[in-house]
């Protein structure tokens, strides 16, 4: 290796701030660069200088090199030229680098980095500034360009919301309206969120979008979407005391049985205590959902309500609304009742969502949101843990079971 060489590659000049790095971007400056040349002599199969034998073997020619151009990756922004070749016969493939694309300028990995620090919290005015350091001054590293970047996740939602459920038998769903800050002012989009638990307890995520204060009609369209994705009628829904998501299963899930959560039943009631009754109250609230059978936990309501009656009568009689519906979950395995009681599947889902959105603190519309949070409940989304004994969902029975049953006795 000569000496002009060895100065030209590992003397680090004393202006450098850091001369561990600068002899990593130096270093992949060179590699880069001889790559592509090492490029081109493949496709003219013929090293720099040499002579084809026969003119009818000639390929192309080498033509000088593109205007020098920066391109950032993950050590920082180096400069390389991109050779070019001309002359190349009619009827052969004109040469492209498969190395460096035309107007690429930053690395595949880098690129897709950008929208995952975006998705963990890092806000598009806050990219420059945190990166800038390590990507180099020359590194493109605007807002437009991060938003830019971030355009995909459109694409990636409307791609999602258009995939076939049809060969995802889902056996329970759980249902919630979940409210953020995003456009103007003081709004408040609500997203109706739909998951699900198929045959074998994995859960998925199989609806986001937005709605209009958990109205029957934005449910409506929400199940229906499910629907015509071929998904099927579950065994089980469970939601809070929304009017709206209910009105609208019993039109398109005419066969699922239903049941409330008993988290937003208890905050119902305890609301409705005075403060010195509402720890004894829990205690018993609790002592109703965790019996072992429906007739156990209905003699513990009457009994509860009894002893509410002529002091707190709002609420005994908030308890005993709506009873039936707050005790389906007796009608399923009993190994499964802790995940049926609540919609804890999408809250603890969304306690990370929550994270994410309250440190932009307010979102610039309500689609951009939905986008944004597909991404992150999808990311969430594969370290959820299965149902507890998920060998227990196949002697749950669906609906559609129910119906093939029926028609086959008569």
């Amino acid at each position: 290796m000569s000496e002009f060489y060895n100065e030209q590659m590992f003397t680090v000049s004393s202006s450098e701030d850091d001369p561990i790095e600068a002899l990593v971007r130096r270093g992949a400056k060179v590699m880069l660069q001889a790559a592509l040349e090492h490029e081109v002599s493949e496709y003219l199969e013929r090293s720099h200088y040499q002579r084809s034998e026969a003119a009818s073997a000639v390929r192309g020619y080498r033509n000088g090199h593109a205007a020098e151009r920066k391109i950032t990756i993950g050590s920082g922004t180096i400069k390389i030229t991109t050779p070019r070749v001309s002359d190349v016969p009619e009827g052969q493939e004109q040469f492209e680098s498969r190395i460096v694309k035309p107007y690429q300028r930053r690395s595949v990995s880098l690129q897709q980095l950008f929208p995952k620090l975006f998705i963990e919290g890092l806000a598009t005015r806050d990219f420059e500034p945190a990166l800038r350091c390590l990507m180099g001054a020359a590194a493109a590293l605007s807002p437009s360009t991060i938003s830019r970047l971030n355009a995909g996740f459109k694409a990636e939602y409307e791609d999602w919301t258009r995939s076939s459920l049809a060969s995802l038998p889902i056996v329970y769903v759980w249902v919630d309206g979940i409210y953020i800050k995003a456009g103007i002012a003081d709004e408040r989009a609500c997203l109706l969120v739909v998951m699900g638990a198929d045959v074998t307890g994995k859960k998925h995520l199989l609806a986001l979008e937005e709605g209009y204060r958990e109205s029957k009609e934005s449910w409506l369209e929400v199940l229906r979407r499910l629907k015509a994705r071929g998904m099927n009628e579950p065994a089980l829904a469970i939601g809070d005391g929304g009017l709206g998501f209910w009105a609208a299963a019993g039109e398109v899930w005419r066969q699922t049985k239903q049941q409330r959560c008993w988290v937003h039943k208890m905050r119902n009631i305890l609301d409705k205590l005075p403060h010195k009754e509402r720890g004894e109250a829990a205690k018993s609230l609790r002592a109703i959902y965790l019996s072992r059978t429906r007739e156990e936990a209905k003699s513990k309501v009457i009994a509860l309500v009894k002893s509410w009656r002529g002091i707190y009568d709002r609420a005994a009689e908030c308890l005993m609304d709506d009873l039936d519906r707050m005790l389906n979950f007796f009608d399923f395995p009993a190994e499964h009742h802790k995940h049926l009681r609540t919609t804890n599947v999408i809250e603890s889902v969304f306690a990370s969502v929550r994270l994410r959105t309250t440190a932009m603190k307010r979102l610039r519309s309500a689609r951009s949101a939905v986008y944004l949070i597909f991404q992150i409940v999808k990311r969430a989304e594969k370290s959820l843990q299965r149902l507890s004994h998920a060998e227990k969902l196949r002697c749950v029975t669906l609906p559609s079971q129910v119906t093939s049953q029926s028609v086959l006795a008569a």
